[in-house]
């Protein structure tokens, strides 16, 4: 238990939570957490009106980091795969396939550490009556799935299928493309070369395909579903303004809002600074200006989804904002923390004087600041007084391009 405290405070000194951190320390935001289980709760619903996620706001340091980490643990506890993604330049949120493919590099199984596809595709090769499952859900009428999906779950029975098959399978379920060249020999070899067909649909459908297809993937597997995180989000404030209509689009389908695709099986949750509705949205008018920037390309749903996106984050800002901490939550805090350092070091860490409340003051601030004077005292035996300062967002738009590179194909 040393190590884990000993590793809780670095990452609490560092400002950046790790697992042991946000185990250790826990959360005092029982709304949310209670919001989130419904979410969880309610992921293969399939009604329209069947919210799958929810948002976070607060400023710089205020815990929103930590308290995705904790949401993060909350659905490995719930039997989910998760998957945290930083939004960024090169993981735009007004792009699905860049999201899809950083939240296939970092999903995590809750109960082991091997690689999810390739586990859950081992995992079903042994339970045959979960691939009939999975395969009756890509092939039933109307499911809108290419052919090649069950093909590769053909392959998938067959015992004899080469190992180099069935990672170029693990590849295609990651969101890759198939190898006609690589695959056709296997499926010839198996006995469907007539029956199955590798065709599959341009590259933007495909990837909706694949986002539909994984979480059914980690369900026939045993698991609950796929949980994504979406940290940052307020960088979309740096976009052009069609970037910027693009991924409240893109936010409102990940979300499963009214209107969107609400992919069955996942649920989602997002953090944003608590000013973005005020200094982007309300700012630069985007609730009048960016649908109809979409409407004159032809994409009425992806206005009416953009309009729904930004709504959403007003109304997290408004009902889920994490406030500064009042008495009681430092209270708790701070002893929650000594008792960490404590065990960390070895060493009777006192209990320090109430830090003077400053409405700016963040939660990270506090605890760098106990943190470091605890150094102090144990190390050289004196205290220091602490001075800290509040970073403000930055919203200024780039007119660089925000385009990331084309993802490669995993299979070259």
């Amino acid at each position: 238990m040393t190590l884990q405290a000993r590793a809780a405070i670095e990452a609490l000194r560092a400002g950046v939570p790790n697992r042991a951190a946000i185990r250790l320390m826990g959360t005092e935001q029982s709304d949310i957490e209670h919001l989130f289980d419904s979410a969880l709760a309610g992921v293969w619903q399939q009604h329209p009106q069947a919210e799958r996620g929810l948002g976070i706001a607060g400023g710089f340091g205020t815990g929103k980091s930590h308290l995705l980490g904790y949401l993060a643990e909350a659905a490995r506890l719930q039997n989910f795969v998760v998957s945290r993604v930083v939004i960024s330049k090169e993981t735009p949120l007004s792009h699905p396939a860049h999201v899809f493919a950083a939240g296939v590099r970092d999903a995590r199984l809750p109960d082991r550490p091997d690689d999810p596809i390739a586990a859950c595709v081992a995992a079903l090769r042994e339970q045959p009556e979960h691939l009939d499952a999975l395969e009756d859900a890509v092939t039933a009428a109307g499911s809108g799935f290419a052919p090649a999906f069950a093909a590769g779950i053909f392959l998938l029975r067959r015992a004899s299928t080469p190992a180099d098959v069935l990672r170029r399978l693990e590849r295609f379920f990651a969101g890759g493309r198939l190898s006609n060249a690589s695959i056709r020999p296997a499926l010839i070899a198996a006995g469907g070369g007539r029956t199955h067909s590798l065709k599959l649909p341009a590259g933007a459908e495909l990837i909706q395909q694949s986002i539909r297809f994984l979480p059914m993937l980690f369900r026939a597997a045993g698991y609950a579903g796929w949980c994504l995180l979406l940290d940052e989000i307020e960088l979309i404030g740096r976009y052009t303004p069609l970037q910027r209509a693009q991924s409240y689009a893109g936010l409102a389908d990940w979300l499963g809002l009214a209107g969107a695709r609400g992919v069955p099986g996942i649920a989602s949750a997002y953090a944003v600074t608590d000013d973005f509705a005020v200094a982007v949205i309300e700012a630069r008018a985007d609730r009048d200006r960016l649908p109809e920037r979409l409407r004159l390309k032809g994409r009425m749903h992806d206005a009416e989804l953009a309009l729904a996106g930004m709504a959403h984050i007003e109304r997290t800002v408004r009902d889920h904002r994490l406030l500064p901490p009042n008495v009681t939550d430092l209270t708790a805090c701070h002893d929650k923390v000594r008792g960490l350092y404590a065990e960390a070091y070895g060493w009777p860490a006192p209990v320090l004087p109430p830090a003077e409340r400053i409405s700016s003051r963040t939660m990270r601030q506090y605890i760098k600041g106990w943190i470091t004077q605890w150094d102090l005292l144990r190390l050289e035996g004196r205290d220091v007084s602490l001075v800290s300062a509040t970073m403000a967002s930055n919203y200024t738009e780039d007119d660089a391009s925000w385009d990331p590179e084309p993802l490669a194909d995993p299979l070259a």
